[in-house]
């Protein structure tokens, strides 16, 4: 993959981004694996929000996007999100681990279906 600067057509600018972006999908796929993990460490369903773990990332994050010049708000929104939707996936991954079901199974899985 060239860097931004050696592109020298709309083409390779789209394949630089298509790569990236393949690579953040497959990223979040590995964060779900740690994730649906990390459910088996948690003694009951309502351990799993952890807030003060999120707090604790969120904060992070906001200096992480500050050090790549991005901006702060956006980054902590973005990953409120995300953190928001795995925990969602956790909860029912852990709830389906303990047989307690709400009838929305296999959402665990990333994708629509």
């Amino acid at each position: 993959m060239k860097s931004p600067s050696e592109c020298e057509s709309l083409k390779d600018i789209r394949d630089g981004i298509d790569s990236i972006d393949h690579e953040i999908i497959k990223l979040l796929g590995e964060r779900m694996e740690y994730v649906l993990s990390a459910a088996r460490f948690k003694p009951n369903q309502a351990s799993i929000p952890a807030p003060d773990r999120v707090a604790e990332m969120l904060l992070e994050r906001r200096q992480w996007a500050l050090q790549h010049k991005l901006p702060a708000d956006y980054i902590e929104s973005l990953y409120h999100e995300i953190i928001q939707w795995y925990i969602a996936q956790q909860t029912q991954y852990w709830r389906t681990k303990h047989s307690i079901t709400t009838g929305n199974k296999g959402t665990h899985k990333l994708g629509n279906g």
